[in-house]
């Protein structure tokens, strides 16, 4: 099913059969292309999940630690995708049959999206219906977030990363939102220590890692899972959150939570 999202306008399904649900994700612009699927609890409005997330962005410290609960109290975040121009990307969830909601996140993020005025950020309806048996091709590697006792939040990985084969992403966080972003490294001498001083750093620095072509999926909810076909390339790409922690509203990147990928 396809999902096109840009400045001119967003596009997305209304309709699917309940299981294991692909998605092919394109974007027309840079101010788009961070969409994600989302399933308000019972007795919670659309305006109100819009309220919630757009608070999420414009608040830090405490107030966003207050924040980010009211926003997992509100919905379920089942991920999706990130893609920039000139590529598309691929993911699958699994979706029980209800309401949910498709979105665009950069439209909550102030002047870094569209900054459309609130209530007219990209919203999409999708209903998913009838139970439907599909196969899928195994993923060639397992990205999970979890917290490592004495360490704290950190990717774990299972197999090795293909071009050609689903990448699966788990959220094992409890109590935690979390999200998996990928992007290349085109400096062969770029470490993990680097990735770590870029997020301790106070001061503005450039990255070690080309942020402009980003990849991976939005927030997942703790216990929730995302299977993805992002178009890798062979290289070395970066994992890293920029979520906050409920704790203290620091990255979780800056806790720990990053790692070097090697796509071969």
């Amino acid at each position: 099913m396809d999902i096109v999202t840009g400045e001119d306008g967003f596009s997305a399904p209304q309709a699917a059969g309940a299981g294991a649900v692909s998605f092919r994700l394109r974007t027309t612009s840079h101010l788009t292309g961070a969409v994600g699927l989302v399933r308000l609890r019972r007795g919670v409005s659309v305006a109100e999940f819009r309220t919630r997330l757009r608070r999420i962005f414009a608040t830090e410290g405490r107030e966003n630690i207050e924040a980010t609960k009211a926003l997992m109290a509100s919905a379920e975040l089942y991920g999706g995708g990130f893609t920039h121009v000139g590529t598309d990307t691929v993911f699958t969830l699994d979706l029980e049959a209800g309401r949910y909601l498709v979105l665009e996140f950069l439209d909550f993020e102030d002047d870094r999206g569209r900054n459309p005025v609130p209530g007219q950020e990209y919203i999409r309806t999708l209903t998913v219906h009838r139970p439907r048996n599909q196969a899928q091709t195994p993923p060639a590697a397992i990205v999970t977030a979890r917290k490592v006792p004495g360490l704290g939040p950190r990717f774990d990985l299972c197999g090795n990363p293909n071009p050609n084969r689903p990448l699966r992403y788990v959220n094992h966080m409890r109590g935690q939102v979390d999200e998996l972003v990928l992007y290349p490294i085109a400096d062969d001498a770029v470490t993990e220590a680097d990735i770590q001083a870029f997020f301790d750093d106070t001061t503005p620095s450039p990255p070690p890692f080309d942020v402009s072509r980003w990849l991976g999926s939005p927030p997942l909810s703790p216990g929730r899972t995302a299977t993805l076909t992002p178009p890798l390339s062979l290289g070395r790409y970066a994992a890293v959150t920029w979520v906050t922690s409920i704790h203290d509203a620091r990255p979780l990147s800056a806790h720990g939570q990053h790692r070097i990928l090697t796509v071969a």
